[in-house]
């Protein structure tokens, strides 16, 4: 049984709520780490290009971080001020980047 997760903020909670119904219907345990995956794969970020090489990620309410292009890879970095982020991992691809921002992952 598959359906599609539209990112918005009620289908989150409506994405969670589902889970914990189906964990009781089936009664089978469930960590909380299902309930935070469900909760990053819905999180909505838009990307602003400050130069070419580099991009702020963020929500609605706060910056996620940024990704630096150097040379073939993006460089993904986590915090709200790039002097003091914290890199995360290096990528092929920003799309990539922007995703492990999205997912608030290390």
């Amino acid at each position: 049984m598959t359906e599609p997760i539209d990112a918005t903020q009620t289908s989150t909670t409506g994405d969670a709520r589902r889970i914990v119904e189906l964990a009781a219907a089936t009664n089978t345990t469930m960590s909380n780490q299902l309930l935070l995956d469900t909760l990053r794969r819905s999180a909505r970020v838009t990307t602003r290009h400050i130069r070419t090489d580099f991009v702020e990620v963020a929500t609605a309410t706060a910056v996620l971080g940024y990704v630096c292009r150097q040379g073939s890879e993006y460089t993904a970095l986590r915090g709200d001020d790039p002097a003091w982020a914290q890199e995360i991992g290096r990528y092929g691809t920003e799309s990539l980047a922007v995703e492990a921002l999205r997912m608030r992952r290390a």
